[in-house]
């Protein structure tokens, strides 16, 4: 019985590794960017994502180019959830004039605080660019599924989806927050 138990005991641990790391995986595969040809496609991505913004996003701005950064806070995994809250923290102050940040979950602003508070921080409240997307709005407009999703957009059109993974997420948010890749 000694040996089934610690038999039992490494394949647990072993099982546990691997989900636990499996976020960290190069997996470039998974990595999506997706150019938007359709203009269909491109229109109706650009519509849902000002439904979700609440139309905040001013009509002569609509022509210009645009950024939507959408974190599903509770599908991503621990990793772009991490490093996408630590972004949001650092750039609160700095976020240009042309980019929206949207907080997808299923549940209300106590709830996405939670996530913040996880890393020692707060909620900033940055007005007319990060929304709390608490009824699950992107997700059901199929704008985000399990990891940070960023559009830009020009001419009231979607022209390039980036579906960040924990190899590029640093790269991926730095683009947004800053306008340049490594």
């Amino acid at each position: 019985m000694k040996n089934y138990s610690k038999k039992s005991s490494l394949i647990f641990v072993i099982a546990l590794s691997v989900i636990a790391f499996s976020c960290d995986k190069p997996d470039v595969s998974k990595r999506s960017v997706e150019m938007i040809v359709a203009k269909e496609s491109g229109d109706s991505i650009f519509k849902n994502l000002l439904k979700v913004v609440d139309n905040v996003v001013v009509d002569d701005k609509l022509n210009d180019s645009l950024a939507f950064l959408i974190l599903p806070v509770q599908a991503s995994c621990p990793s772009c959830r991490k490093k996408t809250i630590d972004s949001i923290i650092k750039h609160k102050d700095n976020i240009k004039d042309r980019h929206f940040i949207i907080i997808n979950a299923n549940g209300g602003r106590q709830f996405i605080e939670g996530y913040f508070k996880e890393q020692n921080s707060k909620l900033p409240t940055i007005e007319n660019k990060l929304f709390l997307d608490s009824s699950n709005l992107s997700y059901r407009l199929n704008l985000c599924q399990d990891k940070p999703t960023i559009y830009y957009t020009y001419n009231r059109n979607a022209y390039k989806r980036v579906r960040a993974i924990p190899v590029t997420v640093r790269d991926d948010l730095r683009e947004f927050f800053s306008g340049s890749r490594n």
